[in-house]
């Protein structure tokens, strides 16, 4: 996301201070496109929360909370992200991290039992495409977790989304997804321009390091099953 799609954020999560906000406030007044924005960033606000709020209202099954307090203790390595990062990124899949632009029913995900499981064009993205492969969803990251799952990071640049996703028995189960605005100049490279929730969201669980090119196509050739 680039500065103005932030501020803009922030603005409607109602997270700026009275300095900032005045500032924003009168350049809101001057530019009717800032205006349109911001209208739009809040009609998505309320689509997300009519879809998703029962989901984030359900208890945190004990193995996820266990699992978020023991990433709590945890260093935080690789990506130099700091350690609050690497805690929130760990929360239980279906509590979303960041802010979700998206109205879900029409998205690439769907709320199934409590947690966030990809659907559609995502699916066979994170199936199918290797980090080297362009197209509308690119994946930037490929590793193993700690459990032994594979985990994929996406970019989706018409849901305006990124995020991390792991495969188990069940499918793919987006543990960490953020809104995501793609750079033109950064696009064309695989793994470029990942926000920091979704590295913070790898580096709480990957295992060793991400995999190379001749992993990747290995892991695909397994239909990504792990151990």
């Amino acid at each position: 996301m680039n500065d103005r799609d932030l501020t803009i954020a922030a603005y409607v999560d109602g997270e700026l201070d009275a300095d900032a906000r005045a500032r924003f406030e009168a350049e809101l007044a001057r530019d009717p496109s800032l205006a349109d924005e911001v209208a739009t960033q809040r009609r998505l606000r309320e689509r997300l929360a009519a879809a998703y709020d029962p989901v984030l209202a359900e208890p945190v099954p004990l193995n996820l909370r266990m699992a978020a307090e023991a990433a709590n203790d945890r260093p935080v390595r690789r990506f130099g992200l700091p350690h609050w990062g690497a805690v929130a990124a760990s929360l239980v899949a279906g509590v979303l991290v960041g802010r979700m632009a998206v109205p879900p029913q029409q998205g690439p995900l769907v709320a199934d039992g409590g947690a966030l499981a990809a659907r559609g064009e995502l699916v066979q993205a994170l199936d199918q495409r290797l980090a080297a492969e362009s197209g509308p969803i690119r994946v930037g990251l490929s590793f193993q977790a700690s459990d032994g799952r594979y985990c994929r990071t996406f970019q989706s640049a018409p849901d305006r989304l990124a995020g991390l996703a792991c495969r188990g028995d069940e499918g793919w189960r987006v543990r960490t997804v953020t809104a995501w605005s793609p750079a033109a100049s950064d696009y064309r490279t695989a793994g470029a321009d990942i926000p920091p929730e979704v590295l913070a969201g790898v580096d709480a669980i990957i295992a060793g390091d991400p995999l190379d090119a001749a992993a990747e196509r290995a892991a695909r050739a397994r239909g990504w099953r792990g151990r």
